[in-house]
């Protein structure tokens, strides 16, 4: 019986010894949101509003833009007349030869209308009759 009393003192000391284990948890937590995403560059707000009344800016204002700008606006103006030619297609090779006649018309007669300038210079270099 001795035998048996040192089995059952033994096994309790295994139990007693061995290591516990956490209980098991369903699952690990889920990971943190991902953090929201930067805010873009601020856009610029766009310039205040300029009006040009198309058919009544002089050419006086047109010689008194800078270069950038009266490239800009002869950029608009041929296109213009352009459309109220009917054309399709427009030679960019003329286009440096009506601004320099639109330019001296415009030199010559500062009170005309721009758009009266570049419809000379367009019709000239387009073959239609004025």
């Amino acid at each position: 019986m001795k035998g048996k009393i040192a089995v059952v003192l033994l096994s309790g000391l295994l139990f007693a010894c061995a290591p516990m284990q956490p209980p098991q948890t369903a699952s690990a937590p889920p990971p943190p949101p991902p953090p929201p995403p930067q805010a873009p560059a601020a856009v610029p707000a766009p310039p205040p509003d300029r009006i040009v009344a198309i058919r009544q800016a002089t050419c006086e204002r047109l010689l008194q833009l800078s270069n950038e700008d009266r490239a800009t606006a002869s950029m608009f103006y041929i296109g213009y007349q352009a459309s109220r030619f009917g054309s399709r297609t427009i030679n960019v090779a003329v286009l440096a030869p009506i601004l320099a006649l639109t330019i001296g018309y415009c030199q010559a007669h500062p009170e005309r209308p721009a758009a009266d300038a570049f419809a000379a210079a367009y019709a000239a270099y387009t073959r239609y009759p004025w």
